[in-house]
């Protein structure tokens, strides 16, 4: 049981995880900030006579979720900002608007880079930690073999039957 021992002690994903749930909090929050912020340049477009479609797409990865694409898809919209700005300030926009996109596009990659390195951290736990798991498991998998063999005609059969013991443990 020495392995048994071994695998309690083993490094858990538990703070992965919740720091995994509050980097991806902060990212989607972030995410939501820059698509209602985008629903003003998307009037300044309007009113400017531009073509909107660029920034609907950005709008789009940013709802669902697609945030590398929607950090590409931010520079091209900075781009055309910078191109367009004559026209987009005159109706509304403030000048410097792209350099609150630069702003976004720095900052959403940041935290999408942080939780890529959770992710990648969390694998290789896993990774590290599969084998241990596995060994256990093949043991766990003998003994219930040997004692279904030993307690064939026994009660105790049961505590070597692995549906019997999981229905003890709930």
């Amino acid at each position: 049981f020495d392995k048994l021992a071994f695998v309690k002690e083993l490094e858990s994903s538990l703070e992965l995880t919740e720091n995994q749930k509050g980097v991806t909090a902060s990212l989607y929050n972030e995410a939501d900030g820059l698509n209602e912020e985008l629903n003003f340049l998307s009037a300044y477009f309007d009113d400017a006579g531009l073509n909107k479609g660029i920034v609907s797409d950005l709008k789009i990865d940013l709802t669902n979720g697609n945030i590398e694409g929607a950090i590409l898809k931010i520079e091209g919209v900075k781009q055309f900002v910078t191109a367009h700005q004559a026209e987009l300030v005159a109706e509304g926009m403030d000048a410097g608007y792209a350099g609150v996109l630069d702003t976004y596009k720095t900052s959403l990659t940041a935290k999408n880079t942080q939780q890529n390195a959770i992710m990648n951290s969390r694998k290789e736990l896993t990774d590290r930690n599969i084998g241990h798991y596995e060994e256990l498991k093949k043991m766990i998998r003998k003994i219930m073999r040997n004692g279904k063999l030993v307690f064939a005609n026994s009660i105790v059969k049961d505590e070597y039957t692995s549906t019997k013991v999981v229905q003890r443990m709930r």
